[in-house]
C-alpha cells in the first residue's frame, strides 16, 4: 500500500521535476514472469524512482544494507520494496548476509516477481558506464538453476540518459532494451559456472553501453558537450526518429564516436578545434547570448506572439507563483544547506519537492476553505500543480525572450563582434562537416 501511495506521489513529483520525459521500448517489457531490469546509476535515489513511476509493475529493489540503519527503517524500506544487499569494500562484516538475500531474490523471481539491479554498484553523474558487477548474472543464473531452467528469467536491460538529473526542469531520455534470455546458458553454466557469469556479465555490459551516451574518456566530455550545443540541432533534420529526445540521444552516440575517431586519425586538427569551440562558447557565456539566437530566422523580428502570451498569461502565473513560492524557495534552500554527495542533489530536490509540496499544498487548501467552502478548495487544490508548471514554463520563456532582445541589441550596438562570432560559428560547422565525412569515410556503416 505504501509503495502505491508514493509511487503515484512521485509520479506527479517526476512529471514537475522534468521538463521532458521520453521512454522507448517499454513493449520489451512482458506484463507478467520473473524479470530482472539492470540499469545505469547516474542518480542515487532518483534513478530507481523514475523507473518505478514509469513501469507499470511493482518493482523490487537491491539497495545498499548501510542505508537499513535501523529495525524502523528496514520495515519501512520494506514496504517500499527495498531489499539490502552489503557490499565487501563497505560492510565486510554483513557480507554473510547477501546468502540470504540471495535466496529472497529467488524467492521473488520464483514466483514471478520483478527485481531491479544497478550492476555498477555506485552511483556517479558522469556519461559513461562504470564496472558492471557479477551479481546480476549469479542472481539470474542461481534462480535458473533452482529451477532446472524452466522458470523463464528475462534480463531486461534500461539506459537512462539525463541531459543533467541536478536541475529542474532538465531533460530525460529512458530506452527499454530487449530481454536478455538464459536458456543457452544452460549447458556452459553446468560445467563452467564462474565462466559462465563472467560471459552473461560482459554480455549486461555490452547491452546497457548501447542504450547509453557512453563517454569514456571523460577529457572529451566538454568536447561533445559543445559540439551538442552548435551541432546537434544541424543534424536532427536528417534522421528520422518519432521524438526529437530520441534524435538527441542516437546523434549524441554518433558525435562521441565521431570524436573519438577523429582524435586518433587527426590529433592535431582535433585539439585545435577544441580550443576554438570552447573559446566560442565562452564569448557566447560572457555576452549572455545563446547559439540558438544565431539559429534563429527572421532576426530583425521579434517574436511577436510572446507579447500577448505574456499579458494574457500574467494572472495565471501571478496566481502560481503566489502559491508555489514559498514552497518552491524551502525546497531551494534545503538544497543548497544540506551537504550531499553530488550524485545526491537531484535526489534530495526531488525527495525535497515532494514532501514540501505536499505539506504546503494542504495548508494552503485548509487556509483556503476556511473563507471559502470546500467545493472551492478541491478547485483551489487542483489548481496547484498545473499552475506552478505554468510558472516555470512563464518564467523560462520571458528569459529566453529576454536573451533574445539581448542578441538583437549586440547586433547593432556591436555589430562587428556579432559578425566575427557568427562567421567563426560558421567555420566551426565546416570543420565538424570535415570531421564527420572523415568518421563515415572511416566507418561506411554509421551515420552522424
Amino acid at each position: 500500500m505504501l509503495y502505491r501511495i508514493f509511487k503515484w506521489l512521485f509520479y506527479l513529483t517526476v512529471r514537475g521535476y522534468f521538463r521532458s520525459i521520453h521512454i522507448k521500448g517499454k513493449t520489451n517489457i512482458p506484463d507478467s514472469g520473473p524479470v530482472i531490469f539492470v540499469a545505469n546509476h547516474n542518480s542515487a535515489f532518483m534513478d530507481p524512482i523514475l523507473l518505478a513511476v514509469h513501469i507499470n509493475r511493482p518493482i523490487y529493489f537491491l539497495a545498499r544494507g548501510e542505508s537499513f540503519t535501523s529495525k524502523l527503517v528496514s520495515v519501512i524500506f520494506g514496504w517500499l520494496h527495498m531489499i539490502p544487499i552489503y557490499k565487501p569494500e563497505i560492510s565486510p562484516d554483513e557480507v554473510y548476509k547477501n546468502k540470504t538475500i540471495f535466496q529472497k531474490c529467488f524467492d521473488h523471481l520464483g514466483h514471478g516477481k520483478t527485481i531491479m539491479i544497478f550492476p555498477e554498484g555506485i552511483s556517479e553523474t558522469v556519461r559513461k558506464l562504470r564496472p558492471v558487477k557479477t551479481g546480476t548474472a549469479r542472481i539470474a543464473l542461481g534462480v535458473e538453476q533452482q529451477n532446472n531452467f524452466e522458470l523463464g528469467v528475462r534480463i531486461i536491460p534500461i539506459g537512462i540518459n539525463y541531459s543533467n538529473p541536478h536541475f529542474f526542469r532538465s531533460d530525460v531520455y529512458v530506452e527499454v532494451g530487449s530481454p536478455i534470455l538464459l536458456d543457452e546458458y544452460q549447458k556452459p553454466c553446468t560445467s563452467d559456472p564462474v565462466a559462465t557469469v563472467q560471459e552473461l556479465t560482459a554480455l549486461i555490459k555490452v547491452r546497457l553501453e548501447q542504450l547509453i551516451v557512453h563517454v569514456h574518456d571523460q577529457s572529451i566530455e566538454q568536447l561533445v558537450q559543445d559540439i551538442e550545443r552548435l551541432y546537434r540541432s544541424e543534424l536532427r533534420e536528417e534522421i528520422s526518429q518519432e521524438h526529437k529526445a530520441s534524435q538527441d540521444f542516437y546523434l549524441s552516440q554518433a558525435i562521441v564516436k565521431a570524436v573519438n575517431y577523429n582524435r586518433q586519425t587527426r590529433p592535431r586538427k582535433s585539439l585545435k578545434f577544441q580550443q576554438k569551440i570552447r573559446q566560442y562558447f565562452k564569448v557566447l557565456d560572457r555576452l549572455n547570448i545563446s547559439d540558438a539566437d544565431f539559429r534563429k530566422t527572421g532576426d530583425d523580428q521579434l517574436s511577436l506572439w510572446l507579447i500577448p502570451y505574456f499579458i494574457i498569461g500574467f494572472p495565471l502565473f501571478l496566481f502560481g507563483f503566489l502559491v508555489n513560492i514559498v514552497p518552491y524557495s524551502t525546497v531551494a534552500f534545503l538544497a543548497r544547506k544540506i551537504s550531499v554527495r553530488a550524485d545526491f542533489i537531484g535526489s534530495m530536490k526531488l525527495a525535497f519537492g515532494m514532501f514540501i509540496f505536499l505539506v504546503f499544498y494542504i495548508l494552503e487548501t485548509l487556509l483556503f476553505v476556511s473563507f471559502a467552502n470546500w467545493l472551492w478548495g478541491i478547485v483551489f487544490i487542483l489548481s496547484l500543480y498545473p499552475s506552478g508548471l505554468f510558472v516555470v514554463n512563464y518564467i523560462n520563456r520571458w528569459y529566453r525572450f529576454l536573451g533574445y532582445l539581448n542578441y538583437l541589441s549586440l547586433k547593432s550596438s556591436r555589430k562587428d563582434s556579432i559578425g566575427r562570432l557568427r562567421a567563426l560559428r560558421e567555420e566551426l560547422l565546416q570543420e565538424l562537416d570535415i570531421g564527420r565525412q572523415v568518421y563515415l569515410d572511416g566507418n561506411p556503416l554509421k551515420e552522424v
